[in-house]
């Protein structure tokens, strides 16, 4: 907790809310805090007057911290990690597809939980692994129902989203583990679900099109750097499109599809 800087010198890109440099990066969420995150290894937070807690968390685990992987170099994926057979699987697709209920199904069949929301993905001699995350999922409240949760049971991310924060110690994996796969879930007007191998440019287009925050890219001057990370990874994982039915509870046939393309 400190005081952050109000402007950044050199900044590449600016407005309102945030202002992004090399190595460094400003957010101002009004009536919560500022961040400033800085050459991957400091955030320094200045909460506003009576800002939640809650609140606060929120943007530090997920924007704040997703830009402090890209200065240490980790490719951040906006997925979610589910651990199968010693092996890492993300989950990823817009806000709303349904990757943290899915990872919350597997975790009912024993399997462990990585991460959540943001999968960090790092290499070690050159074979793309994912770090884990801390035991917590956020789930949407008929995410929550559909597995006989009640919201009562958990609090709000922030109390104005019907979104809710759960602890998951017993099912969290606290090793970093090999990345054998990518599934990017895609909600439509599907009469069935479907699970569909990727490609070449279609698996190099899920990684970019999915890279969480992609857009502070430009400011940390990381592109060039951030496409061969992706190319490096499509190039040595399977990648998926899982496709499900709007307004259908069908993680059953979701978790049998990923399981048998997996092993």
């Amino acid at each position: 907790m400190g005081k952050t800087p109000s402007e950044l010198a050199g900044a590449r890109q600016k407005n309102k809310y945030a202002q992004v440099g090399e190595n460094q990066f400003l957010l101002f969420i009004p009536g919560v805090a500022n961040f400033y995150a800085a050459n991957g290894n400091s955030i320094i937070i200045e909460p506003a007057p009576q800002a939640e807690e809650r609140a606060i968390r929120l943007f530090l685990l997920g924007t704040t911290l997703g830009v402090l992987l890209m200065q240490r170099g980790i490719l951040p994926l906006h997925g979610s990690a589910v651990a199968l057979n010693g092996r890492a699987v993300i989950f990823t697709g817009v806000s709303g597809a349904g990757k943290s209920t899915l990872i919350a199904a597997f975790g009912t069949s024993g399997y462990g939980l990585l991460t959540d929301d943001v999968a960090a993905i790092g290499f070690d001699e050159e074979q793309p692994f994912v770090h884990p995350g801390y035991p917590q999922q956020k789930l949407w409240r008929d995410s929550l129902e559909g597995f006989g949760l009640n919201t009562r049971d958990f609090a709000r991310v922030m109390a104005d989203m019907d979104k809710y924060a759960v602890p998951v110690q017993h099912m969290f994996c606290p090793a970093s583990l090999p990345l054998a796969g990518i599934c990017e879930i895609k909600p439509g007007p599907y009469a069935a679900v479907s699970l569909n191998r990727l490609h070449a440019a279609e698996k190099l287009a899920v990684l970019i099109n999915n890279t969480y925050r992609v857009k502070r890219l430009a400011g940390l001057g990381r592109q060039e750097d951030h496409f061969r990370q992706c190319a490096k990874t499509a190039g040595q994982i399977e990648v998926f499109r899982l496709c499900r039915p709007e307004g259908v509870f069908s993680i059953d046939e979701q978790k049998r599809l990923v399981l048998q393309a997996m092993g």
